[in-house]
């Protein structure tokens, strides 16, 4: 398993849960998060901070996800979106070390 450096955005649609998201992701040594209540606020955050990871939370219709993943991956197709499904900190540093190692590939 491989340990790396990330930015993470996190986009949620209630504050109170994005704002412990953004908390526990930032408790981890190597990850900087930060969040995003609106489509328009994460498209700017995108726009500004090379992020390596975009993760969907709770709040956020199909339509919205669905335009949202056009946008960011045209923009930046290395980018990893993932889905975040609730849970305590352990399933959510775990849904980001599954897609870190994704993104790094096998290690030898």
């Amino acid at each position: 398993m491989h340990t790396t450096e990330a930015f993470i955005l996190a986009i949620g649609r209630n504050s109170e849960i994005l704002a412990i998201v953004v908390r526990l992701l930032n408790n981890h040594p190597s990850w900087t998060a930060i969040g995003a209540l609106t489509d328009d606020e994460a498209i700017k955050h995108f726009q500004e901070t090379k992020i390596d990871i975009v993760m969907l939370c709770g709040g956020i219709t199909e339509e919205e996800e669905a335009m949202l993943r056009t946008t960011f991956l045209q923009q930046d197709p290395a980018v990893t979106i993932i889905q975040h499904y609730g849970g305590g900190s352990g399933l959510l540093s775990n849904e980001v070390m599954e897609a870190l190692d994704k993104k790094q590939g096998p290690s030898f």
